[in-house]
């Protein structure tokens, strides 16, 4: 069975200011801001690599004072204040940066991105489309439901109706209804006074939605609270409306035009030249022709757990790779992520290795020369870790390889990714490990008792019953109660 096309929605406002506050202090040699445009770039080509959706699309946001809720409450989000300064120039470069990677970016008069996003994903989950919403603000949770889920990157966080249930005690259709009584100070939506969520989502369990509450208000324990629930009613009805999201934004586009596409290279890699953003312009670069390049990376301590990942490309081609060894150093590691990513070329090939390890990297390309004319690689226990040196030296010989070296954890788009993978890869080994150890000692506590002989039990002989007029009885020595 085939599995649901992927459509991914970028809350694109909520993208760009953790974009803008997650990397500071970055500019262009001629002074000009540049932090939200790479990070931006950078979270959301990693979401790409990360899950490689079928379908794309990011949802910005009008100016907040265009907007139906401003309209119904003038104060809405007004205690907000301006964008940065510099935040303000670097916008139409994150528009072109989307155009050029042909990724669309959508935006609708009057709506904010949140009634968008909440409109494109129930017109395509009803068509059975598997909805990822990115973002990070917990209003969105309300659309939650079948074929539709919220995706936080930060917190690496998938929200399904169980999360939402756990995050605020009610199912995601009555989100609103909680958020109308205890309001959002983020949006300044104002909601009853003295109501807090957790009061909020217990009196709407209780009474199934806001207006059970206003409804049955005299049964709702505080003096003080069911004076505030008359009073402000209206206000929290007002404040349900501003909380809810709208799915009838009218909105001229077909499923085709979200559809995934490469990105357009003559565009874009002028665009990052004159951004000067150098490590995110070698994960837009295609290999030469007829080469292949393996970014590897290993993860490990000593002796312990260790993972390796690898990415290899070529051409527009990619593959990733990653493992797990339960006792491994890093050195190991870094050794095992190259030789896997050799192992999986079929063929003779033009190769170029790229990996943080400088043990990796001047081994093969500075010491390997000498130990082979000395005899150092072939004499046993001559070298630490000879045999991944001699399996390493034998891959390579098949091929036409250089090594280099790449300055790790520094923002290079392969290197980083590499780490993630090799990363994971232990992380999982780990708990494979512990479960498979769990299952071997039940199974061996489950062979101890089936083995285990009972001792004889002698029979028990006859004792006159004494009646007593309390309900408790006496035991026997071997714990059997006495009953007349």
């Amino acid at each position: 069975m085939n599995a649901a096309p992927q459509l991914y929605v970028l809350d694109g406002s909520s993208y760009i200011y953790r974009a803008y506050y997650g990397v500071r202090d970055l500019a262009t040699s001629g002074g000009m801001p540049t932090n939200a445009v790479f990070g931006f770039t950078r979270m959301l080509l990693g979401l790409l690599q990360e899950n490689r959706p079928d379908y794309l699309a990011v949802v910005l946001d009008p100016p907040r004072e265009e907007t139906f809720r401003r309209e119904l409450y003038p104060a809405y989000k007004a205690h907000r204040d301006a964008m940065p300064a510099d935040l303000v120039p670097q916008l139409p470069y994150i528009r072109q940066i989307l155009q050029a990677l042909n990724i669309p970016a959508l935006e609708a008069p009057g709506f904010e991105a949140d009634d968008v996003i909440a409109t494109l994903a129930r017109r395509y989950a009803a068509e059975g489309i598997e909805v990822t919403v990115v973002t990070g603000d917990k209003d969105l949770l309300q659309i939650v439901g079948d074929g539709i889920n919220l995706l936080d990157t930060m917190k690496d966080l998938r929200s399904g109706p169980q999360e939402v249930l756990d995050r605020f005690g009610v199912p995601p259709e009555l989100v609103p209804d909680v958020l109308g009584l205890a309001g959002d100070t983020s949006d300044n939506i104002p909601g009853v006074p003295g109501i807090g969520e957790k009061t909020a989502a217990e009196l709407v369990r209780r009474f199934g939605s806001l207006e059970g509450v206003l409804q049955w208000k005299s049964l709702v324990n505080g003096k003080q609270r069911r004076e505030n629930l008359h009073a402000h009613a209206d206000q929290a009805r007002l404040s349900k409306t501003l909380a809810t999201v709208r799915y009838d934004v009218p909105l001229d586009l077909s499923l085709a035009e979200l559809e995934r596409r490469t990105p357009n290279l003559p565009e874009l890699m002028p665009l990052l030249r004159e951004l000067e953003f150098s490590a995110l312009e070698v994960a837009f670069t295609p290999p030469p022709p007829g080469v292949v390049e393996i970014y590897c990376d290993g993860s490990g301590r000593d002796s312990g757990p260790g993972g390796y990942g690898v990415i290899l490309r070529y051409g527009e081609h990619e593959k990733e790779l990653s493992g797990f060894e339960a006792a491994s150093t890093s050195q190991r590691m870094e050794l095992t992520a190259a030789i896997r990513g050799l192992e999986a070329l079929h063929k003779p090939r033009r190769v170029r290795v790229f990996s943080d390890s400088q043990y990796l990297v001047r081994g093969m390309s500075e010491w390997l020369h000498g130990w082979i004319r000395t005899g150092r690689l072939e004499t046993p226990d001559a070298l630490k870790n000879q045999d991944l040196w001699q399996k390493l030296s034998a891959l390579s010989a098949n091929h036409e390889v250089t090594w280099e070296w790449v300055r790790g954890h520094d923002g290079h788009p392969f290197n980083e990714r590499c780490d993630r993978l090799a990363k994971r890869a232990a992380e999982a080994g780990i708990r494979v490990t512990e479960e498979r150890v769990r299952a071997a000692q039940q199974s061996e506590e489950r062979e101890k008792k089936e083995k285990a002989i009972p001792l004889p039990v002698a029979p028990a002989k006859p004792a006159p019953v004494q009646v007593r007029e309390e309900t408790a009885y006496e035991a026997d020595a071997d714990g059997q109660l006495l009953l007349c």
